[in-house]
């Protein structure tokens, strides 16, 4: 493999392959400066896969992960991303690409950390333009781009309707119960931080101070003494002599 690859697709599954294949030729026509990598096709008879994969993640720019309701838990997925994932920087960019009807809201972290790509037009064109944006340092202008688009995405439409009915059966819908649960322990631990946070804005510099030195200067400890001696009504702890008069 010395091709050097800029657009990782990622799949698990035969509808996911189905879509992975036909989004590697696809995208290719649509950018001319990609060049999608898939282990489906491009990983040689005989080597090791893993190492394939490695090699192909040097110089990706973006990682689509090809999602649908049956292989959310799969962990050839997981480890796909994960191994994505750790490529991430200011100039890569890792997607979702959602299928046979998945929402965002279906899909749970860690992949529903990443940026999700709905299977539909609009949300496919900003998924092209993303790609042209990474893969080159003199992108399409962005009108030539949606002119091609438009012509191309019958062809991706036609593939992603035509996929093979689902054999077996997967709830693919988060309950409810799931995602109030998830709120709430987002809330919770936001919570939790901000609590943290007016603690310790909370303290005093003069508390932090006294935390810090706890023990006063001599100048501190005379000042307060002559502090007190003003603060101590006339006549009183003290002696005052008048001819034979003394009062204390």
């Amino acid at each position: 493999m010395n091709k050097k690859y800029n657009v990782f697709i990622g799949w698990s599954g035969e509808r996911s392959r189905l879509v992975a294949e036909f989004l590697r030729g696809w995208i290719s026509k649509v950018v001319q400066s990609a060049r999608p990598w898939m282990s489906e096709t491009d990983i040689e008879k005989g080597s090791r896969g893993l190492d394939e994969i490695a090699k192909a993640l040097a110089d990706i720019k973006v990682g689509i992960t090809c999602l649908t309701p049956e292989n959310l838990q799969r962990s050839w997925i997981f480890f796909e991303a994960g191994a994505l994932s750790k490529t991430i920087g200011d100039q890569t960019r890792l997607c979702t690409y959602l299928i046979a009807g998945l929402e965002p809201q279906d899909v749970v972290p860690p992949l529903g950390m990443f940026q999700a790509t709905k299977a539909a037009k609009k949300d496919t064109c900003k998924l092209v333009r993303t790609i042209n944006r990474a893969v080159s340092d003199n992108p399409v202008p962005e009108e030539d781009l949606d002119e091609l688009f438009d012509a191309m995405w019958p062809a991706l439409e036609k593939r992603l309707a035509t996929l093979p009915a689902l054999e077996e059966s997967v709830t693919a819908k988060r309950t409810v119960d799931d995602m109030v649960a998830e709120i709430l322990e987002i809330v919770r631990t936001e919570a939790n931080r901000k609590s943290r946070v007016d603690i310790l804005t909370g303290i005093s510099a003069a508390g932090v101070s006294d935390l810090i030195l706890p023990n006063s200067p001599p100048e501190r400890a005379r000042d307060r003494r002559a502090n007190d001696r003003r603060a101590t009504p006339s006549g009183h702890n003290s002696i005052v002599t008048r001819g034979k008069n003394r009062t204390r």
